[in-house]
């Protein structure tokens, strides 16, 4: 690499972090849109430790039914799904134990409007299709048995209307309802009430029904229908036991003190790498910044990130594990340099190629981990392996990539003075040692 092309890529990176420094705080409106860029800093998603919200916990109904935890599994999907199609992505739903039965945990962070989600996940309907107009009517269909999913669609005439699909059972169930009452209505209740009814114009037999009305559903009024139909497929009844709103006061804090530890953290990384790399110290720090905002912008950008507590102790541990993969090429870069004659440029070039493999095994173990965490953890849990594992990722490309990549940038600015990048020949570190006992003899001597 010559002069000129050094410059021009050490100019490149240099306005490759201005840019991505910028873009990560400031806001702006975009100039021929109703829309606001906002810095994408801003957009990360948190976790209900750092941001509040809701939290709440239901109790499985054993009503001996089928195999329980089989439909407790499809309640959690249910319920996510529900959640996720209400807007809410960055909710969760995990299965626990209680008592020797089973439990259901929502948390949704992040919420405006805490009673709407109440109206979601604090009140699980009971959803019943009767022949007859009657409360006390059996039911011939049952949500939690027989329906799989309830969803907003569109209906011949392209006005929405909302989708019913049925499970096996439900589907022969039903074949059998809109036979019986072919061209008749049959009505919905949900928690004992009527909620509507409907007229059956043809048996249905594939378990998929369509419900329409005359002029069609608005949007909202379909999707409304649909989740209240939702609410009470789940496969198993849930009875609230707790719900708690979250305050954000504690997310806040941590958040701020989490970034004066992390500025205080990388300010010293920075010092320290120039003390004691020189030239080798400062291509680190510039890999290290690059490595930075890469990560505050994936953690931005992918949907599965969402920063908890725990997420933040994977940014820091991941930061340290990028230093640290520096260290192993500086040291390897050092022992290359100080027991051959080679020149610094194949010094540097030995020393990345022999420490590439000890960095890989490093990290991929550490992948590993941060995978399995990431599949069978639990949500708290789950958030730390998720950064971690994006981290991990970045530190194995900035510091075999990036730093090697400014370095080679110096090596036309700079190519001959070890010095500059604090490496030292075997003899001239022996008589530096040698230098100091005989300043002492001389020193006694001339007592």
């Amino acid at each position: 690499m010559n002069l000129k092309k050094s410059i021009v890529v050490l100019s490149l990176i240099a306005v490759f972090v201005i840019l991505m420094a910028v873009f990560a705080v400031v806001s702006f409106p975009i100039a021929g849109t109703v829309y606001d860029y906002n810095g994408y800093v801003k957009t990360i998603k948190l976790g209900l430790d750092m941001s509040g919200g809701i939290s709440a916990e239901f109790t499985v109904n054993d009503d001996g039914y089928g195999d329980l935890e089989t439909r407790v599994d499809g309640t959690v999907v249910s319920l996510q799904d529900l959640l996720v199609s209400k807007g809410y992505t960055e909710s969760t739903v995990t299965k626990t134990t209680s008592g020797g039965g089973f439990a259901i945990r929502v948390e949704v962070p992040d919420v405006d409007d805490p009673e709407a989600v109440l109206d979601l996940i604090g009140r699980p309907a009971k959803l019943e299709f009767k022949g007859e107009d009657s409360a006390e009517a059996e039911a011939i269909i049952i949500g939690s048995r027989h329906l799989e999913s309830a969803f907003v669609t569109t209906d011949q005439n392209s006005q929405f209307a909302v989708g019913l699909k049925f499970n096996e059972e439900g589907t022969s169930v039903f074949k059998q309802l809109t036979t019986d009452y072919l061209n008749k209505s049959i009505y919905i209740y949900i928690n004992g009430s009527k909620y509507t009814q409907v007229n059956v114009s043809s048996t249905i037999a594939d378990g998929n029904a369509i419900i329409t009305r005359d002029g069609g559903y608005t949007f909202q009024e379909a999707q409304d229908f649909a989740t209240r139909l939702q609410s009470g497929a789940f496969g198993v009844e849930l009875s609230v036991k707790s719900v708690r709103n979250i305050s954000p006061t504690l997310g806040e804090e941590a958040i701020k003190w989490a970034l004066v530890a992390g500025a205080i953290g990388v300010a010293l990384i920075f010092v320290f790498m120039v003390v004691m790399y020189k030239g080798l110290g400062l291509a680190a720090d510039i890999a290290l910044l690059v490595y930075i905002l890469l990560l505050l912008w994936f953690c931005a950008v992918l949907p599965w990130v969402q920063l908890t507590l725990p997420g933040i102790a994977g940014i820091l541990l991941s930061i340290g594990m990028a230093v640290d993969a520096n260290i192993v090429i500086f040291e390897r870069i050092r022992d290359e340099y100080r027991h051959s004659s080679k020149p610094i440029p194949s010094a540097i070039k030995t020393g990345f190629k022999r420490s590439a493999a000890a960095i890989i095994d490093g990290n991929v173990t550490t992948l590993i981990g941060a995978i399995v965490l990431w599949v069978i953890g639990s949500a708290s849990i789950v958030g730390f392996a998720v950064t971690l594992f994006i981290g991990i990722v970045l530190s194995m490309f900035t510091a075999l990539v990036i730093s090697r990549l400014v370095i080679k940038c110096f090596m036309p600015i700079n190519s001959t003075s070890a010095r500059f990048y604090g490496l030292k020949r075997e003899d001239e570190i022996n008589r530096q040692k040698t230098v100091v006992p005989d300043t002492v003899n001389n020193a006694e001597e001339a007592e």
